[in-house]
C-alpha cells in the first residue's frame, strides 16, 4: 500500500449518456435518446448516488455527457430533485446544454433545480462546419439561446469549440472567434480535434488538419482571447476574472472528487476508479468497472502534471503538506531543466509553466517521467 496522501473531496460530476444525435467526432459514453431507457437510468443512477456518495452540499457539481438536456423536461426535474442534497448551497452548478434544447420551460427548470452555470456545446460559429461534423443546431440558434440565458439571469456560460476539423480553414477559425466575441459570454473552452477510433470521422478514415495549421490556430485563439479580455487560466481554457470554472479547477488541482453514471470517473485518495460503459452491468448495480491504486510516485507526478495545466502553476506549499516532502527534492533535475530552458516559472508559493513551457507541456512533463 503506498503512504496515505490527503486531498479535498468537494466536487461531485455526475454522466447522463443521451443524446438527442451523435456528433461526428464523439466517442463518449452516449446513446441516443430513449425515454423509457433514461426513465431506468435514472432509477439506477439514484442508488448509485445512495450507497456510493455522502448525502452533503458539494463545493461544485457538473451534469455532463452526452448531452443532459436531450432528457425530457420532467426527468430533467427528476433529476435535478435527485441531486438536490449535493447542489443545495453549492458554489457552482454546471449542467451541459445544446443550443437548439434552450427553451423558456427549460431554463425555469434549471434554475429551480439549482443549475447557476451553463455550459453550452457551441463547437462553431460556421454553419456549414456545425452541419458536417452532425450539429443540429445553426449559429443564430446558439446566439438566441444566449440571449435567453442571459435574460432569465444565468450569465455564467461557457462555450466549447473545436478546431483542427477536416477541411476546416483558417478563414472559418477566424470567424468563429470573432463571433464568440460577440456573444459576450464569459468562459470558453478550446479542443483541438482527436480523432476517436469508434466515432464517425474515425469509421470513415476522416483525419484533423496538419499540426502547424493546428498550432497556429491554437495560438491564434490565445491572443485573440486574451486581447478581448479572457484570462489564460488553462491551457484549454479562458474566462473574465471571476469566471474560471470552479468545478473544474478540482481536477486541476488533483483534488478527489466522485464520479457517478455510465462511463463516469472519479479519484479518492490512493484509488482511482472508472465506472462500466455498458448499460446492463449498470442496471444490474456493477457500477465500477475498474479501479486503480496510485502509488506515492504516481499522485507526486499526476498533481505536477495536472497543476502545471493552470496558470497559476503547483503551489508548493500544497504540494509539501499532502507528499511531505518539496517538489523541488522530489524532481531536482526536471525543474532544473525546465528553468534553463525557459519552460519552467519557480518563485516562494508557485511552480508554473511560462507561456513557451505551457506550448510544449507534453516535452516538459515528459522531463517528469524520466
Amino acid at each position: 500500500m503506498c503512504a496515505a496522501a490527503t486531498f479535498k473531496n468537494q466536487s461531485l460530476y455526475v454522466h447522463i449518456p443521451f443524446c438527442q444525435g451523435i456528433c461526428a467526432y464523439c466517442d463518449f459514453t452516449r446513446v441516443r435518446y430513449h425515454a423509457g431507457l433514461a426513465d431506468q437510468y435514472l432509477t439506477q443512477l439514484a442508488g448509485e448516488l445512495e450507497q456510493r456518495v455522502p448525502r452533503q452540499a458539494m463545493e461544485t457539481v457538473y451534469i455532463g455527457g452526452g448531452t443532459p438536456t436531450a432528457l425530457s423536461l420532467g426527468q430533467l426535474r427528476r433529476l435535478l430533485d435527485m441531486l438536490k442534497p449535493y447542489t443545495e448551497g453549492a458554489l457552482e452548478v454546471t449542467i451541459e446544454a445544446n443550443p437548439e434544447a434552450i427553451k423558456p420551460e427549460l431554463i425555469d427548470i434549471l434554475l429551480t433545480g439549482g443549475v447557476n452555470r451553463i455550459s453550452l456545446g457551441l463547437q462553431s460559429c460556421d454553419d456549414q462546419i456545425l452541419k458536417q461534423i452532425g450539429r443540429r443546431h445553426t449559429f443564430d440558434q446558439a446566439r438566441q439561446a444566449i440571449r435567453l440565458l442571459q435574460q432569465a439571469g444565468l450569465t455564467n456560460i461557457s462555450c466549447d469549440l473545436i478546431y483542427s476539423l477536416p477541411g476546416q480553414t483558417r478563414e472559418q477559425w477566424t470567424a468563429t472567434l470573432q463571433g464568440v466575441l460577440s456573444l459576450n459570454i464569459p468562459h470558453c473552452s478550446l479542443y483541438s480535434l482527436t480523432i476517436e477510433e469508434h466515432s464517425e470521422f474515425g469509421r470513415t478514415g476522416q483525419q484533423p488538419l496538419d499540426e502547424d495549421t493546428e498550432a497556429s490556430m491554437y495560438f491564434e485563439a490565445v491572443q485573440v482571447l486574451k486581447q478581448a479580455g479572457y484570462q489564460h487560466y488553462e491551457i484549454s481554457n479562458f474566462a473574465f476574472a471571476g469566471y474560471a470554472s470552479r468545478h473544474n479547477l478540482h481536477y486541476w488541482r488533483y483534488d478527489d472528487f466522485y464520479g457517478v453514471g455510465l462511463g463516469a470517473s472519479g479519484k479518492l485518495g490512493a484509488f482511482r476508479y472508472d465506472n462500466t460503459r455498458n448499460f446492463q452491468d449498470y442496471f444490474q448495480g456493477r457500477w465500477i468497472a475498474e479501479k486503480i491504486e496510485l502509488t506515492r510516485e504516481d499522485q507526486m507526478f499526476e498533481m505536477v502534471m495536472m497543476n502545471l495545466r493552470t496558470a497559476a502553476g503547483l503551489s508548493l506549499i500544497e504540494f509539501e503538506r499532502i507528499f511531505q516532502t518539496p517538489v523541488t527534492s522530489v524532481y531536482p533535475e526536471a525543474i532544473q531543466n525546465g528553468l534553463c530552458q525557459g519552460w519552467l516559472h519557480l518563485d516562494k508559493e508557485h511552480l508554473a509553466a511560462t507561456d513557451s513551457g505551457m506550448a510544449l507541456l507534453n516535452t516538459v512533463l515528459e522531463e517528469f517521467l524520466d
